[in-house]
């Protein structure tokens, strides 16, 4: 974007917008001189421009070490930098001091700038008289509109971390500091409508694309308004944020009621801030926001789903952000395999427990009888591999596991074996390791904990070593994909049993990569709402890899502190043959998550500015 470009808007975060530490601050610091930003119309188009800078890229190969957190802090994947600050959420040591995904004081330095953006823009003067009039009827009624939806955007990024959070509803003066310290936590609900009000607000008067004005793409678009909207519903009906409850039956964690626990905090005048209540029809309402996204008829699934994450693609993707040239240093090495002739550095180990969640291409899951899945077979067969700046097919003996699986595994995953550039991949040990190794369990620092690396988000023609590409990406913040598998979840999970729009939203999304559809035949469990709930969920797992809803997913679902979340195994990375199929664990072999995790904790020096104003979130209060 002309306008938007990522340079001109670092430079911009960095010249002109000093970031303040600390939300609340005594003395705010957003600004170098406030009043200078409205003398033209060109000045104030530099508070947009920030906001959107701040949008968050939610995985960032480029940024190896702390870009892939909510991968790296779900049952995704493991990271191989013991530098990360992955390994805080892997042994549960982040704290209200220490937490790398917290965003508290960052969302409302940007609610703050969004507030001064709404309540200053009718009075800037258009000094340049030929784009007066446009600007007037046009452009600065839609600037009003992208910016509630920005306002919505960031209130959302606190809710799915924090739940609560204070509602501030306009933009306070420095002698106002003491009146906005004394805004306490809102419940849910009334934050879910405050939302859910802003984007009904923000979206008429938004465009439905960009079309006619190539330059303006990446701007806030109708559908990223209802996008917003639904996803917002959608974690207000989740468990999490819904009663605490799963088919009437209350959820514990190790012995711990998260009704009495999570759900039960109050502010000091006694204000419930979680529901203890489960209500259905939440459900529906977030059924019916998806479907206002779908039916605007402006977008429609890819027809290559590996073609989303290393090109620029504007059918499926509703909103994203905006991202430049990323080199193969920058992006491409840092997940490709280890081994010294790619030039790579792999940074990200796929789990055992996501290697399994892909199905076969039966559509069965592996731990089905009929599946067909065989771990323990040796398979000749061929791939297709991008050798000698071509496609080929390329012979492969490769382990049972690995044959038959759905397509998205083999764009998703390299595994021991796989062809990739000139050679198959090699993770086991092996005694003439040379520089033909990918993850000898003996080297330190970059090679594979578990015996995978991460594909998905890697061109298939990329070489490090030979002519490495640059790609233009875009990080896709709604998909298409993913608003059907909110209206596939949410129908499922309101009526008895799930119909035939239940199944049809989630089969769009299989039979683009040609998975068979729900349900397949002769396996009732499809047929029941807990059976296509998980099905749903599998399939999010799976679609979504690698795009940072996973974490989230597990919480809202209350599902993160159970075996399938938090067992960490790989591959036995030392042994060779037979050895090194074996499942083996990772370190300890398990992540640490306790019930206070589900929620992030209120930062300390927060919780101390006001006394007896903000109360913390259950289980941080030490």
């Amino acid at each position: 974007m002309k306008k938007l470009n990522i340079y001109i808007l670092m430079l911009l975060s960095a010249s002109l917008f000093a970031a303040c530490n600390k939300f609340l601050d005594v003395v705010p610091r957003e600004f170098h001189q406030e009043d200078d930003l409205f003398t033209d119309i060109k000045q104030a188009e530099k508070e947009i421009a920030v906001l959107y800078s701040r949008l968050p890229w939610d995985f960032n190969a480029g940024d190896g070490s702390n870009g892939t957190l909510l991968s790296a802090g779900s049952d995704e994947a493991y990271h191989n930098w013991d530098q990360s600050n992955a390994r805080l959420y892997e042994q549960g040591a982040w704290n209200p001091l220490s937490n790398p995904l917290g965003n508290y004081n960052g969302m409302y330095e940007n609610i703050r700038i969004a507030y001064h953006f709404l309540e200053n823009i009718d009075k800037v003067p258009v000094l340049e008289a030929s784009i007066r009039e446009q600007y007037e009827t046009i452009v600065i009624p839609r600037y009003k509109n992208e910016v509630k939806f920005l306002l919505a955007f960031y209130y959302f990024e606190l809710f799915k971390r924090y739940g609560a959070v204070p509602i501030v509803d306009r933009y306070y003066q420095v002698s106002e500091m003491d009146e906005l310290l004394k805004k306490d936590r809102r419940p849910v609900n009334e934050l879910v409508q405050f939302i859910v009000h802003l984007c009904d607000e923000a979206a008429p008067g938004l465009p439905l694309s960009y079309e006619d004005d190539p330059n303006e793409i990446g701007r806030v678009t109708r559908g990223a308004a209802l996008a917003l909207k639904a996803k917002t519903l959608l974690y207000a009906a989740s468990p999490l944020f819904n009663g605490g409850e799963v088919d009437g039956q209350p959820i514990s964690v190790n012995g711990q009621n998260v009704k009495s626990t999570l759900l039960a905090v109050k502010n000091s005048d006694g204000t419930a801030l979680f529901n203890q209540q489960y209500d259905a029809n939440k459900w529906k309402l977030a059924a019916d926001a998806a479907m206002e996204v779908i039916n605007l008829g402006r977008y429609n699934l890819h027809p290559v789903q590996q073609e989303l994450f290393y090109k620029r693609n504007l059918t499926e993707v509703i909103w994203h952000k905006q991202g430049g040239s990323y080199n193969a240093q920058q992006w491409d090495r840092n997940l490709m395999p280890n081994g010294t002739d790619y030039g790579s550095s792999g940074s990200l180990s796929l789990t055992n427990a996501m290697i399994n969640s892909y199905e076969m291409d039966n559509g069965l899951p592996i731990d089905d009888p009929n599946s067909g899945y065989t771990p323990d077979t040796w398979v000749d067969t061929t791939m297709r591999v991008f050798r000698d700046r071509a496609w080929k097919t390329a012979n492969v003996r490769i382990r049972g596991m690995y044959h038959h699986r759905d397509p998205r595994f083999y764009t998703d995953v390299y595994f021991n074996g796989m062809p990739l550039l000139h050679r198959n991949v090699i993770t086991e040990f092996v005694t003439n390791v040379g520089s033909n190794n990918d993850g000898w369990g003996n080297k330190t620092g970059q090679n594979t904990r578990t015996g995978y690396y991460v594909q998905k988000w890697v061109d298939p023609t990329q070489n490090p070593r030979d002519r490495p590409n640059t790609n233009m990406r875009n990080f896709p913040i709604f998909r298409l994909a993913d608003v059907y598998l909110w209206y596939a979840e949410a129908m499922n999970e309101f009526l008895p049993s799930p119909t035939t729009e239940v199944y049809h939203y989630i089969n769009e999304v299989r039979n683009r990569v040609k998975m068979p559809p729900l349900p397949v035949a002769g396996r009732a469990v499809d047929l029941t709402k807990q059976g296509m709930r998980q099905r749903i969920r599998n399939e999010r797992k799976i679609e979504l890899s690698m795009e940072g809803h996973r974490f989230f997913d597990t919480r809202r679902w209350l599902i993160a502190h159970t075996p399938e979340c938090t067992e960490l195994m790989g591959l036995n990375i030392n042994g060779s043959g037979e050895a090194f199929y074996t499942p083996t664990p990772v370190r300890s072999g398990a992540r640490v998550f306790n019930i206070y995790h589900y929620l992030m904790p209120i930062p300390t020096v927060e919780i101390t500015k006001a006394p007896g104003v903000l109360v913390q979130n259950f289980g941080w209060e030490r």
